[in-house]
């Protein structure tokens, strides 16, 4: 095996790995769309090659797999510099693939923290490859978030538990009838164990006329719950014409563990058939329970995103190390 950086001679062989990853996905998560993604990944593949911050794994002059980087991005997960592999940014084939992604991680990983004093990485994965999953792990990467998928075909829309609710979209100024629920999403996600802090401030002067729908629980005309979506999504996939995202969504406390959220659901599924989406996407925190228990209940991960962090300190030990080992020899 032999590993080189990657250029853009790689992108075609780069892409063919690609595609068949997205392919053996669909064949264990049928709820993904069966779509062609050659123009998607090509793309993205051919400005990650071109950010200069990706390696190729060549066996007897055949790819066996990549792995390439954005970045570097300053503040990324704390005050540190980072790099991020988006999906599509990596692809691994043959028998081995773990060991394959073992050694294109090492050598990614040292270009950047030599060249850019990169300390914090992270990978979009396809979530059934145990293989790699368990090699990132071994690596010191741990899960922190997931995309998952509903086929809205296959979603029931069925008589809501509570007759006392009504349920609507919010439209314009409207919107800002939820800004107190979002202010209790984000202090949520800034406790234990999540540890997730947001600054709403610019949230609030945009909200309002963003292209974001939010549909809103209503209890005698006081708002208890919302559910945010829009077109965009976190890869190329949720980005199809057939899917739509979920971006946010929240019940007051008080109302939590009595189906209001499983209502509200069913209730923008519903919408959301009736104007021909055939897909439901949403990416959550896999570190926060309560929002992985409830969308594990109708949606299928398709993604996990690692997260690795090191030590800062490494950054320059080298030559210290040398003159402190030659100061007490």
């Amino acid at each position: 095996m032999k590993i080189v950086k990657a250029e853009e001679v790689h992108v075609e062989e780069a892409l063919k790995l690609a595609t068949d990853e997205y392919k053996s996905e669909c064949r264990q998560i049928k709820q993904l769309p069966e779509i062609d993604v050659t123009k998607q990944l090509r793309e993205l593949i051919t400005g990650l090659f071109r950010n200069n911050y990706g390696v190729v794994a060549m066996i007897e002059g055949v790819m066996a797999g990549y792995l390439a980087f954005t970045g570097p991005i300053e503040g990324f997960f704390g005050k540190c510099t980072g790099a991020c592999s988006p999906l599509g940014g990596s692809a691994f084939s043959g028998n081995d693939r773990g060991k394959l992604c073992s050694k294109l991680l090492a050598a990614a990983m040292e270009q950047l923290m030599k060249e850019a004093q990169v300390t914090s990485f992270a990978l979009s994965r396809y979530a059934n490859d145990p293989f790699v999953d368990r090699s990132l792990v071994l690596n010191g990467f741990g899960i922190r978030c997931s995309d998952a998928v509903m086929s809205l075909n296959e979603f029931k829309i069925r008589e809501t538990f509570h007759g006392d609710l009504t349920f609507t979209e919010l439209i314009d100024d409207e919107k800002r009838r939820i800004l107190d629920l979002r202010y209790g999403l984000v202090k949520y996600l800034l406790d234990s164990p999540v540890f997730y802090p947001t600054d709403i401030r610019q949230y609030m002067n945009r909200f309002p006329g963003e292209k974001t729908r939010v549909f809103a629980a209503l209890r005698a005309d006081k708002v208890i719950g919302f559910l945010a979506i829009q077109d965009e999504g976190e890869n190329f996939i949720s980005e199809t014409n057939s899917m739509i995202n979920i971006c946010g969504a929240f019940v007051k406390e008080e109302y939590r563990g009595k189906h209001v959220a499983d209502d509200l659901l069913s209730y923008v599924c519903d919408v959301c058939k009736r104007e021909g989406f055939q897909y439901l996407g949403v990416d959550c925190e896999t570190l926060n329970p309560t929002a992985l228990r409830f969308w594990g209940k109708y949606f299928k991960n398709y993604t996990y995103s690692y997260h690795r962090r090191i030590d800062e300190r490494v950054i320059g030990y080298e030559a210290y190390l040398k003159k402190e080992w030659i100061s007490h020899i």
